[in-house]
């Protein structure tokens, strides 16, 4: 995340990535999306599933992890715009969220890329979801994972992003 808006854009980090281990909260079998849990503020919210094929992801739905993305309302337009996006009119919900989305696939799909490239099986991954505040029906994830991992990231002097992400065992290639 970083990297994408420091390298693309000129913005530069408040403070250092601050990442910790949280415990998943789920409900009937999704992981639970409230961004009450790391702002004050309104955020916009996009997330992703991964899936190691097709059948599971139409069929089976059975994530092997999941990548949600959280972005301060107030310094939205400023994150997309350092990330190289177009910025829609951003008193529009609508189509922040879209250009959400569009930051949120960026990111999963460099995830994507980067374990294919260390070797391990392809992923799909699934459209993004994109909401404002929370996501009341949650995200897909792998059963088998007990803990998200929580990264946070400080523009314009304070936490403007934060990202939630999960992933359990997938094959080598």
């Amino acid at each position: 995340m970083e990297e994408l808006i420091i390298t693309k854009g000129d913005l530069s980090a408040s403070k250092p990535c601050e990442i910790s281990s949280q415990p998943i909260s789920e409900y009937e079998g999704r992981m639970r999306v409230h961004a009450t849990e790391k702002f004050d503020v309104a955020v916009y919210i996009a997330a992703v599933s991964f899936y190691l094929n097709q059948a599971d992801m139409q069929e089976a739905h059975r994530a092997r992890g999941a990548l949600v993305l959280y972005i301060d309302t107030e310094v939205a337009d400023k994150i997309f715009k350092a990330a190289g996006l177009q910025v829609p009119y951003d008193e529009d919900d609508e189509s922040m969220m879209a250009t959400g989305g569009t930051l949120c696939q960026m990111i999963a799909d460099a995830l994507k890329d980067g374990l294919a490239a260390a070797g391990f099986a392809s992923m799909l991954v699934s459209p993004p979801c994109v909401y404002k505040n929370n996501i009341p029906e949650g995200v897909a994830f792998s059963k088998e994972q007990k803990e998200k991992q929580e990264l946070s990231f400080y523009f314009l002097r304070h936490k403007a992003v934060a990202i939630d992400w999960t992933l359990a065992s997938i094959p080598k290639k």
